[in-house]
């Protein structure tokens, strides 16, 4: 699995990227705290979740780095995964803003020096229509969810550019800010940059073929009536179905996309302006969302949905229309664009993972303890509902693991965040790895029995310690430190060159040792 994901973010500091272009903020992790404010509501707007018309709280945690004296940082902005409907009723063991994959990611943009953002967004659809209208309600039913998430998120967006503006509670740089998505969310923060005229919401695959007044259908017209669901932005529609008083008249437009196994509801809505850069990671036999082009199916059901263009498709044509110019064409040696490009047939920002079977979310983990206490207790469904839930989520995803997770997560972190700093001209971060390698020593190298770390003219003990082999395995790790001198027996390695990062309060640094 390393050797496959290539997770050498080490090396880094090596190979790869070079030059003065990229601060060590914003790509490696120079603070070891975060704090994390909760629950701040960003908004109000009306769920249709349960069948009726219901005013709800939008709600977002804040994740931040502790001791950071930058006034105004770079902002992302993670939406979760869900099916666009509450996690267990979904048949998933995920689908909220707290999942695992949405609160490390938060964590580990945090300790870069970004603030980082997890919202809510609102949801509700019918995958489980019958009949002959059927196929429309679970289609226009579908495309109403993404619609709604995608005003929420611009309501998320205004609502903490408008306190940039202001008092800047979170440090926020109001010019910067980032869309990150897993699965569905991926679909939305895609659409979020695309999707800006009636027209694209009128091609015939999104035009009601009956009439359903419970759902606000009419037959030859775009599920999306923005008479009653109001526009793109959320501003208008019709009394009991949109709110349009979420921080209004605020710019809402973001910098950079970042999704993680969503689709574009069409090929078409990508134009040359504007420019936003994206990347994008996907599993190419996600069952869920396709690779290229495909259709999406019901989960719980395997019926047809709506068919979309997935990353490749979309990153194809970002590429040709420059989207991604600012670091497209790029000479980086990296070990993650270097596997990246052995398989994205030369589409810069495209990551690709080859898995076997259908698989989808490899950066996703849980545990049975937390759903079937959760699932049970709290919601009152049986154990063979949970069985069920369980299994669903394993089906995709058999052998989940923390460890499988956190793997992809720092490949997705080791791609993306140079394109960022590149794409945002992040050039101004703290950069603390000079300084820290003047004050250690690493000796004997090469070795053959013991290496000697001294840190005693360092500001700091060392935190932690970890040894990789160049194919990326880790093969030595040692946590929760607070030395300034350690010996690490090499007696069991094999001969060869490793990379030893040796991580600080203020940062880290990387070096290459031999073993004979």
């Amino acid at each position: 699995m390393r050797k496959l994901l290539l997770a050498l973010l080490f090396i880094v500091g090596f190979t790869g990227f070079t030059g003065n272009v990229f601060a060590q903020r914003f790509v490696s992790e120079i603070f070891s705290s975060v704090n994390v404010t909760n629950n701040i509501t960003y908004g109000q707007n009306i769920s249709f979740l349960t069948g009726t018309a219901d005013t709800i709280d939008l709600k977002a945690d804040v994740y931040e780095p502790v001791g950071d004296t930058m006034g105004a940082r770079p902002t992302v902005i993670m939406i979760h995964t869900g099916s666009f409907l509450p996690i267990f009723y979904n048949g998933q063991a995920t689908g909220i803003k707290t999942d695992s994959t949405i609160t490390e990611m938060c964590r580990q943009f945090a300790r870069r020096g970004y603030t980082a953002i997890a919202m809510d967004y609102r949801l509700g659809w019918n995958p489980a229509a019958l009949g002959s209208a059927g196929q429309d309600i679970r289609t226009g039913t579908l495309l109403q969810a993404v619609y709604r998430a995608l005003q929420d998120v611009k309501a998320c967006v205004r609502y903490f550019r408008n306190d940039a503006n202001n008092a800047n509670t979170y440090h926020i740089d109001q010019s910067q800010f980032i869309l990150g998505g897993a699965g569905s969310g991926g679909y939305v923060a895609m659409a979020y940059v695309t999707l800006n005229n009636v027209g694209q919401i009128s091609l015939p695959k999104f035009l009601a073929a009956t009439t359903n007044a419970s759902y606000g259908f009419t037959a030859g017209q775009s599920y999306i009536n923005q008479a009653i669901w109001g526009d793109f932005d959320g501003y208008g529609g019709a009394p009991g179905y949109n709110l349009a008083t979420n921080t209004p008249g605020v710019d809402n437009s973001v910098a950079f996309v970042i999704n993680m196994g969503g689709a574009l509801g069409d090929s078409s809505w990508l134009q040359a302006a504007p420019t936003v850069p994206m990347c994008a990671f996907h599993v190419v036999s996600d069952p869920f969302a396709p690779y290229k082009d495909g259709p999406v199916i019901v989960p719980t059901t395997g019926d047809f949905v709506v068919d979309v263009s997935g990353s490749w498709r979309v990153i194809r044509i970002a590429d040709s229309l420059g989207n991604n110019s600012a670091f497209q064409n790029n000479t980086w040696t990296d070990p993650y664009t270097t596997r990246a490009n052995q398989v994205n047939d030369g589409y810069d920002g495209l990551f690709p993972f080859e898995m076997p079977g259908y698989q989808a979310g490899p950066w996703e983990w849980y545990d049975s303890t937390t759903v079937y206490m959760t699932a049970m207790f709290g919601l009152g469904f049986t154990q063979g509902h949970c069985d069920t839930i369980w299994a669903n989520s394993l089906a995709t995803n058999p052998d989940m693991s923390r460890n499988k997770a956190l793997a992809y997560i720092d490949t997705i972190m080791g791609y993306v965040n140079h394109r960022i700093a590149l794409s945002l001209n992040l050039t101004t971060g703290i950069d603390n790895s000079s300084l820290l390698r003047s004050t250690l020593k690493v000796f004997p190298n090469p070795a053959s029995e013991y290496i000697t770390v001294d840190a005693s003219a360092a500001a700091s003990p060392v935190r932690s310690l970890s040894l990789y082999d160049v194919s990326g395995r880790l093969v030595r790790s040692l946590e929760r430190l607070d030395d300034t001198k350690l010996m690490i027996d090499v007696r069991s390695l094999d001969a060869g060159s490793y990379f030893m990062k040796i991580k600080f309060d203020s940062g880290e640094v990387i070096e290459k040792i031999s073993v004979q």
